[in-house]
């Protein structure tokens, strides 16, 4: 038959198998949820990345495109008005840089639009670890609480037993753990003196103390109930 003390360690380590076992899950639970959520969001943001530099060089092309045929219809037009190639030059100059600035501008949104999109990637990513991380310490605190709670209802489950072991059967041993051995030698004393009957047939004491005890001579012998 296991002690007190063994059954009191087996409710401990099953009260906080069930509870470890319940976090765990709901640790697994949160954390699959938030990556659903979190490669959901990603593959949006991915997906809207991807489309920066087709839509910019679609721009690119229009941009190129215009500039193209302004030049065209510009020399077409000098030929046509016997403008000298000096101010033929000039304008198509000024028609080049009026290009070179306006590509410059796109390019340069381009490329703030794909670093504002890597941001976002980078921010989701940082949101979603931070969000793990304090899903499980409020998990991993909540457990920590139960096992805590767990631990004092065994512990005045254990407490229990053995004041009714040490009052009904003069069984102090467990008592020791609780008070110590000095308080319960203390205790098992005054029990005896109290119960001088049951602590002799117990065993606990010799006929002698049972006299000293009682001023009585014992009317039957003693049977230890530890065998």
């Amino acid at each position: 038959m296991a002690s007190l003390e063994e059954t009191f360690a087996q409710r401990q380590n099953e009260s906080a198998s069930q509870i470890n076992n319940l976090y765990d899950n709901q640790n697994k639970a949160q954390a699959a949820g938030l990556k659903a959520e979190y490669d959901k969001n990603m593959s949006n943001a991915q997906a809207a990345a991807d489309q920066i530099k087709p839509q910019y060089q679609t721009q690119a092309n229009t941009l190129a495109g215009q500039y193209e045929k302004q030049r065209r219809n510009a020399n077409l037009g000098a030929m046509v008005s016997g403008l000298g190639n000096g101010t033929g030059q000039q304008q198509q100059n000024a028609m080049r840089n009026a290009f070179m600035q306006n590509y410059g501008a796109l390019r340069g949104q381009e490329a703030g639009a794909v670093t504002e999109a890597n941001q976002k990637m980078a921010d989701l990513t940082t949101a979603y670890n931070n969000a793990l991380v304090q899903a499980q310490a409020e998990n991993n605190a909540k457990r920590d609480q139960d096992l805590v709670k767990a631990y004092n209802t065994n512990r005045d489950w254990y407490e229990t037993q053995a004041q009714n072991m040490a009052q009904n059967y003069g069984q102090f041993g467990s008592m020791k753990d609780i008070y110590g051995e000095a308080q319960a030698n203390q205790m098992r004393n005054v029990w005896i003196a109290q119960n001088p009957e049951l602590a002799f047939r117990s065993g606990m004491i010799s006929q002698a103390e049972y006299m000293n005890l009682t001023n009585k001579v014992p009317t039957m012998g003693y049977q230890s109930i530890y065998g």
